[in-house]
């Protein structure tokens, strides 16, 4: 019986040890509010590996979306809008499709009808959604120059928006 027990107790702490070794050896910072955001690679539409580092510099508009929801489908002639008159100042809009939950015809074929001219970057296991807590869609961060997350907007991106978000970060140096 003693011998029983001891293979439990160990058997534990070694899951104790393995669960917590794990867990730190996986995490990554989420993206909140105030906080620095959390960089990611995935690839583009046309299959080039783009990072939002790559944007340092400016004021960035992380959009996650998806085809098949409504308002992400009124929002995005809006985010091309916004983009085509506010690129030069420094706007940049990045849209992420969650492909885990769509289709890559789909993401094509809306994209070239509602003629997207900024990165459109494919979410195909669902890690950056994930991380950055995209889960009601569509949901988009503005990231400000220096790489913090200034705004959070849950739903369709409104003409207010850019009036009081985005706006002033264009802004400051």
């Amino acid at each position: 019986m003693r011998i029983v027990h001891r293979i439990i107790r160990i058997s534990l702490l070694l899951g104790l040890l393995v669960s917590s070794v794990g867990c730190g050896a996986i995490a990554t910072p989420a993206a909140s509010l105030g906080q620095p955001a959390p960089d990611f690679s995935l690839p583009s539409l046309d299959n080039t590996a783009v990072r939002l580092s790559d944007f340092q510099g400016q004021v960035v508009v992380v959009n996650f979306w998806a085809s098949w929801c409504p308002p992400c489908v009124n929002e995005t002639p809006r985010l091309v809008q916004w983009q085509a008159q506010h690129g030069a100042a420094g706007l940049q809009v990045i849209g992420v499709d969650t492909l885990f939950q769509d289709s890559l015809d789909a993401v094509e074929e809306f994209v070239a009808e509602q003629q997207v001219g900024y990165p459109i970057l494919l979410d195909e296991k669902g890690d950056v959604s994930k991380q950055w807590s995209a889960r009601q869609l569509p949901r988009s961060f503005v990231v400000d120059r220096s790489g913090v997350v200034r705004y959070i907007r849950i739903g369709e991106f409104t003409e207010d928006d850019l009036q009081r978000h985005i706006l002033p970060l264009l802004s400051e140096p």
